[in-house]
């Protein structure tokens, strides 16, 4: 199920990098709930794609991305990230030949913490995996391979293009988990429970409602960029404030910053530093020489950090269904019959909580009577002065 709004949302004012992921359904028959989703440009949540299949499999997987591509047809410059889940990988390259796929950095840095039990390795991986620049992930890097050469070894296998900002061969932006699908599946949690039908009736009441709140928000919006963007700048401003300007041309300069310099370039809308041609907003080296050339770096960010953009990726209206009376169906579709799945339950209690990833460790319950850890309010022991 992929929403006309979403759609019409995502081929205008979108980033093209699309977040993948399946999460368990718990009624009856069970199965697994297939999600695509992509950031708008306040960084929300913005849901484009559902299926329901049997399991995360290669056929399942398979069917939901050539069902998304049939969808959306091609996009250039598309990326996609996902965990390291096979099928997912396979699917990708065949359904979308020429997109880029890219790992969610989250779930690599779990695997290490279950593998690699050295807490400066998951620092270490953190800033690898978010530097800007080659020469700094080198030098990182190499501090790594220092520490524990199995554990570089293991990121090199995975292929540093692939979880690597500095190394990413395509336009990843700033996603570099699949965190806006994990927040999905939170939301969704209750939902979980419930029969196909309702459950995808209660995805679609989800987005009506998303899509004329935020169509709200975006249109109270005074600023040129949204919140989350025009923040970003203004932090970016005021690291510029001390910077030093020393012109090449009419739209190039070189920026120094106590010992440390940086080449910018107005007209390819780049740094040496690499953050702007990264994130695709100025960095502070890129606003201090806007300041100084007396240009607006606003005019500098992408398309679809704008406000403009916000307000058309929810420009579109999403309807109800109405009642079922009123209807118009084809009958070739109402005479055909839809057998339920050929499943059978697995003994026990139903799971109702997934299963932790790898690294995540045990959850500790906190006593809603006296607010200590460790201990519920059923078996909760301590005097309440």
């Amino acid at each position: 199920m992929s929403i006309g709004a979403s759609l019409v949302g995502f081929h205008t004012s979108i980033r093209p990098v699309i977040a993948v992921d399946g999460t368990f359904l718990k009624a009856k028959y069970l199965g697994t709930l297939f999600i695509a989703a992509c950031k708008d440009g306040n960084n929300q949540i913005y849901p484009l794609a559902f299926g329901i299949g049997d399991s995360e499999n290669d056929a399942s997987w398979e069917w939901f991305l050539q069902k998304l591509h049939d969808a959306l047809g091609h996009i250039d410059d598309l990326f996609v990230i996902s965990d390291r889940h096979g099928s997912i990988e396979k699917a990708v390259h065949k359904v979308f030949p020429h997109a880029r796929h890219g790992v969610c950095t989250y779930h690599v840095g779990q695997n290490l913490k279950t593998q690699f039990k050295n807490p400066a390795i998951h620092k270490l991986f953190h800033d690898v995996a978010h530097a800007y620049h080659v020469l700094e992930f080198n030098f990182i890097f190499g501090q790594l391979e220092m520490i524990d050469p199995r554990a570089a070894r293991y990121l090199m296998d995975i292929g540093v293009d692939r979880w690597a900002r500095s190394y990413s061969t395509g336009k990843r932006y700033n996603v570099m988990t699949t965190g806006i699908v994990q927040s999905l599946n939170v939301v969704l949690k209750n939902a979980r429970d419930l029969p196909v039908l309702q459950l995808v009736e209660e995805l679609r009441n989800l987005l009506q409602k998303w899509f004329v709140t935020r169509q709200q928000q975006a249109m109270s919006m005074s600023t040129e960029l949204t919140m989350c963007a025009d923040g970003e700048l203004h932090s970016r401003y005021n690291m510029s404030a001390t910077y030093l300007v020393e012109p090449i041309n009419s739209k190039e300069c070189n920026v120094n910053y106590v010992g440390i310099s940086a080449q910018v370039n107005l007209d390819t809308r780049s740094c040496t530093c690499r953050q702007f041609d990264l994130d695709h907003i100025p960095c502070a080296h890129a606003i201090a020489a806007c300041s100084f050339y007396n240009i607006s770096c606003y005019t500098l960010c992408s398309k679809y950090f704008t406000t403009k953009a916000l307000l058309s990726s929810y420009s579109k209206c999403i309807y109800p269904t109405g009642n079922e009376i009123d209807w118009v169906v084809p009958n070739h579709i109402r005479d055909k019959v839809v057998l339920p799945p050929k499943t059978r339950r697995p003994t026990g209690k139903p799971r109702k909580v997934r299963i932790s990833s790898g690294g995540e460790g045990k959850h500790t319950s906190c006593c809603s009577r006296c607010g200590q850890y460790g201990h519920n309010r059923k078996t909760c022991k301590r005097p309440i002065p």
